[in-house]
């Protein structure tokens, strides 16, 4: 009887022990000489970022970016494919914006916005008339034939807010950031009918305080713009598991495009952050579950032409085998995670992993939707994905988006969050 004892208590203690010691295995982190790095990180945004408009998708600097990318990525020892597409590039030599005498002696600062269509050599003159948001009902009574509108972001897409007031009989739309002092860079995803630039938040709320005193508000604005087919590219970087045999795979991307600022947030930060990802996996040699695709996605910035290439070019058994998609997008500047998600899509287990991963590094995460970056793309066609940032983002699209915002120990911690999806169990991702 005491034979049975004893043999039953070594028999709960060796189950107990292995229990401990697979509970160990899942949560310690994985004895490697492999080490992120800051400094090679922010290396590479100020080299992306050293040119103010130096990476607008579809010129030079964009594709001397995507170069670079690929041959950091080869260093590493990883198969690189380079997926080339064609976009519709927009260039703009001068723009400017003059203010009647009420405004007289003021130096407008002023930002066109991507597509705009161009003005005459002598610019256009019209009176200003303000239309909140720009949406059909904020027009209302008003009269906006041959005028200038002056609209606020927010809503509505800015080239459907640039469409409405053409329909409205504007001859231009001028907008601003009621939520930031800086004029704004963005695209009207399209070229459009009237010339469509930004301003600052206080210029335009002058312009708005004189017109409510009586005043009435005369612009001038002058766009110098084309708009030309050219090419852009998505750089493909493949992380080979060795036990792989359904051919799964987890994507991690960063568009590396940007628009005429410096883009350092926005967004050097996730590329340098996925390219240290993958460094990282390759020193440590990781055993995986899945192939990792990294991608650096092209024209993001123009309506996420390089995401929507690469999915569209996938086949029916790519798409089946897709585990999931991680994009990191503005992630050097902010103060704490947000997780983005398309709303009405099943991301349940890509968001289980992902508190279950930050709530082991004690960050409390934000959850919120947007289809504004590249992990739209994939929700598009079936595969769980989210976007990843640090927030509040600020500066963006400003000229105000440079390395300086960047924090060093943001891109250590978006390092980590990675690597902690990509090498914890990821539970219910391979289902």
């Amino acid at each position: 009887m005491k034979k049975k004892i004893y043999r039953f208590t070594v028999i709960v203690f060796v189950l107990i022990f292995a229990l401990l010691v697979s509970c160990a295995q899942k949560t310690a982190p994985v004895e490697t000489k492999a080490e992120f790095s800051a400094e090679r990180m922010m290396e590479t945004i100020s080299l992306m970022s050293a040119e103010d408009s130096g990476r607008i998708a579809g010129f030079s600097g964009e594709a001397k970016t995507g170069d670079y990318i690929h041959a950091q990525f080869e260093s590493m020892g990883l198969d690189v494919e380079r997926q080339y597409f064609p976009v519709l590039a927009f260039a703009c030599d001068k723009v400017s914006v003059e203010l009647d005498s009420v405004f007289e002696g003021e130096n407008i600062e002023v930002k066109v916005m991507t597509f705009s269509a161009p003005t005459p050599i002598e610019g256009i003159e019209a009176e200003v008339i303000p239309v909140g948001f720009g949406a059909e009902e904020d027009y209302g009574n008003l009269d906006a034939s041959g005028k200038i509108a002056l609209i606020m972001r927010g809503g509505e897409y800015f080239g459907a807010k640039a469409h409405r007031a053409y329909e409205n009989g504007a001859l231009a739309a001028v907008i601003y950031d009621p939520n930031g002092d800086e004029p704004i860079s963005a695209t009207l995803g399209q070229p459009s009918a009237i010339p469509s630039v930004s301003i600052s938040r206080s210029t335009a709320v002058g312009i708005e305080e004189a017109i409510e005193s009586g005043k009435n508000v005369t612009a001038r604005i002058i766009v110098d713009s084309e708009s030309r087919n050219a090419m852009s590219s998505n750089v493909i970087a493949i992380y080979d598991s060795k036990d792989n045999p359904d051919d799964k795979y987890v994507v991690v991307g960063a568009h590396y495009d940007g628009v005429d600022t410096p883009a350092a947030n926005d967004n050097a930060t996730g590329t340098a952050v996925i390219m240290e990802i993958a460094r990282y996996l390759t020193d440590m040699e990781a055993e995986l579950p899945f192939d990792v695709r990294f991608i650096a996605f092209g024209a993001e910035e123009i309506g996420l032409l390089g995401s929507e290439a690469y999915t569209g070019d996938l086949d029916t058994d790519e798409r089946e085998v897709a585990v999931a998609m991680i994009n990191y997008d503005m992630v050097g500047a902010g103060e704490y995670f947000e997780i983005l998600t398309v709303e009405g899509t099943d991301n349940y287990d890509f968001i289980e992993s992902a508190k279950n991963v930050l709530e082991a590094m004690e960050e409390s995460p934000v959850f919120s939707y947007t289809d504004r970056s590249d992990h739209a793309s994939f929700s598009r066609i079936g595969v769980q994905a989210a976007d990843i940032q640090m927030s509040p983002a600020l500066h963006y699209h400003t000229d105000l988006d440079t390395i300086d915002i960047v924090d060093s120990e943001n891109l250590i911690k978006m390092c980590q969050f990675g690597a902690g999806m990509l090498l914890d169990e990821l539970p219910g991702w391979l289902d």
